[in-house]
């Protein structure tokens, strides 16, 4: 039963510790620095920030509703039905338009508030091209205040419009001028204003909507945009407490532990165990650097007592033995019998003696997988008579 080898790892770490305790020693240092000083600014002292708070919101909505009553006798509804929010109206039954320009408003608190509208009716000729303005005509439909609105309360104004007189004023404009260079277009805009103290600040709010009437002779057509709303938040600056995300919350601790137990252990080990390695143990990891370098120039092959026959050159590493035996033209022969290095020529045998501390364990038979045993080369293996140096004759003398 083999002995275990000594740790390759553990003596390369103790060389890295030893070669670089001082700079080790300092990164555990900032860490524990950079992280206790996270933990102090994300839970001891976090700090402030201004930030924008919506403390409240004003929400104005206004809307067209329009309807037509039946003023003339016909066979499909009766005198006096109401047609409302309808697209299309029948001109001749129903020709006065009747609307309405309902405005609320949502807020908070509110006080002294007054809705104003101001309605007119513009009928004009336009170009097609360019958008020019021929002619224009404008007639005020409504003006009106309402005062003591209150929030979610509705404010409407109304005005009524005669499609038939709206349709014969254009004729009679077009008639006038004796041309009509572009399309007539007849629409009713609508300026609406909200002032007042809403949310403890005085506000002024204003917006302009329209509706457009298209005449179609035994019909007319009513276009409104529907509900328009508009919100206006009123923002101000606060100060709070600075919040941080999970990653520096987490690892603000986690870096100051690492650091702090990082360096303990460190200052530990350096007190209770010597980094620095012995010469044996130097010399034990450089023959380990050459083994793996030079694996390919190896063979292990159980060597022939005649061979040490020979007299012997100590090589002073296993690097200097394969450059010798590259140089020569022979292989480098790994003895399970001795476990050393050969290097066989005519006249000698050149060796070397990996240092104490490998000595000291054996290799199992299993590392070389059978080979040993039966003396067959792998890649880069040498056979017996190369191995030997052509030494078939001196074996017969020994026998």
């Amino acid at each position: 039963m083999s002995q275990t080898p000594p740790s390759e790892t553990r003596l390369r770490l103790r060389a890295v510790l030893n070669a670089q305790f001082a700079v080790i020693l300092a990164v555990c240092l900032v860490a524990a620095a950079v992280g206790g000083g996270l933990v102090y600014t994300t839970y001891v002292d976090p700090g402030t920030e201004t930030r924008e708070e919506t403390v409240s919101s004003l929400t104005v909505e206004t809307a067209y509703n329009h309807s037509a009553e039946v003023t003339e006798p016909n066979s499909v509804f009766e005198t006096g039905t109401v047609l409302d929010d309808r697209n299309t109206y029948f001109t001749r039954v129903a020709p006065v338009l009747d609307v309405d320009v309902e405005t609320s408003y949502a807020a908070d608190a509110a006080s002294d508030v007054e809705v104003s509208f101001e309605s007119v009716l513009v009928v004009r000729n336009v170009g097609s091209e360019g958008g020019t303005v021929y002619w224009d005509e404008r007639e005020t439909l409504t003006t009106e205040t309402v005062s003591g609105v209150a929030p979610g309360e509705t404010a409407t104004a109304s005005f009524a419009l005669n499609s038939s007189e709206v349709d014969a004023t254009a004729g009679e404009i077009e008639s006038e001028l004796g041309a009509s260079p572009g399309e007539t277009e007849t629409f009713v805009t609508t300026d609406v204003t909200v002032e007042g103290t809403i949310n403890g600040e005085p506000t002024s709010y204003a917006r302009t909507i329209e509706m457009t009437l298209d005449h179609g002779g035994d019909t007319y057509s009513v276009s409104e945009p529907g509900v328009q709303s508009d919100t206006t938040d009123q923002t101000q600056t606060v100060t709070v407490e600075r919040s941080y995300g999970p990653l520096r919350s987490a690892g603000g601790p986690l870096l100051l532990l690492v650091g702090l137990v990082g360096a303990g252990v460190l200052a530990y080990a350096r007190r209770e165990a010597d980094f620095a390695l012995t010469p044996t143990e130097r010399e034990y990891l450089s023959y380990r650097d050459d083994r793996s370098e030079f694996a390919e120039w190896i063979t292990a092959i159980r060597l022939p007592e005649s061979v040490h026959e020979r007299p012997e050159a100590e090589a002073s590493s296993l690097r200097d033995l394969v450059d010798f035996a590259i140089d020569n033209d022979t292989g480098v022969v790994e003895d399970p019998a001795t476990n050393a290095y050969h290097a066989v020529t005519d006249e000698f045998v050149y060796t070397y003696t990996p240092p104490a501390l490998a000595a000291e364990n054996a290799v199992d038979d299993e590392a070389f997988g059978g080979d040993a045993a039966t003396g067959t080369a792998g890649d880069g293996a040498v056979d017996s008579d190369e191995a030997t140096g052509g030494s078939t004759s001196a074996d017969d003398e020994s026998e």
